[in-house]
């Protein structure tokens, strides 16, 4: 019965801990470039779209997520869209002329998030959505206060908007961490001198 308690109070701390690891709540933060169409992805042109911000203290990227609105292909020729996650860039959005030059004009830097490929020439929303490993480098990249996207259009792409969401959670509190360890030791501890005594 004894035995059975401490196993009560156990789960109790457990989930006492999770409670107070919740107690802030996770943050969403939007970006939008100026323009916000990004000059329509013109195809003569390739793009750097960078971003002053800081993390604010305490907190760690969870997602993050890219939209473009009702973006199409000005025609139903083939077409490329490459879109690069990269450790810095001017802010703002600059725009350099590759004169519809093929290829990718962001290759080997930073990393590449997406390439699409013969988007229609009716309007479509596109998410992409960063996986782990991208999360896990924009955290790497955004300590300095600065990164950027990189967009290479190989092809022109009308929309009515680019946005990027970032949403942040609470860093684990350390003595949180520090609770959950010392109930997982006294948790392990009752039951072996459980089992020794039986």
């Amino acid at each position: 019965m004894h035995y059975m308690k401490n196993l009560g109070m156990f789960f109790c701390t457990i989930i006492l801990v999770f409670m107070l690891g919740g107690v802030t709540e996770a943050a969403t933060y939007t970006f939008q470039p100026t323009p916000a169409d990004l000059y329509d992805l013109d195809h003569y042109c390739y793009y750097t779209w960078g971003i002053d911000w800081d993390i604010p203290a305490g907190e760690i990227i969870v997602s993050a997520s890219l939209f473009f609105d009702d973006i199409r292909n000005w025609n139903k020729k083939s077409n490329d869209l490459w879109v690069h996650l990269l450790d810095s860039a001017n802010t703002g959005v600059t725009e350099y002329g590759d004169g519809e030059g093929g290829g990718d004009n962001f290759s080997g830097q930073g990393i590449l998030l997406h390439h699409w490929q013969d988007l229609p020439a009716s309007a479509q929303d596109i998410t992409y959505d960063f996986d782990p490993f991208e999360i896990a480098t924009l955290n790497t990249y955004v300590t300095d206060g600065n990164f950027g996207l990189g967009f290479d259009p190989d092809c022109h792409y009308y929309n009515n908007g680019i946005t990027l969401n970032i949403e942040t959670a609470p860093v684990p509190i350390p003595t949180t961490i520090l609770l959950l360890g010392s109930g997982l030791l006294g948790f392990g501890l009752l039951s072996r001198r459980k089992r020794v005594n039986t």
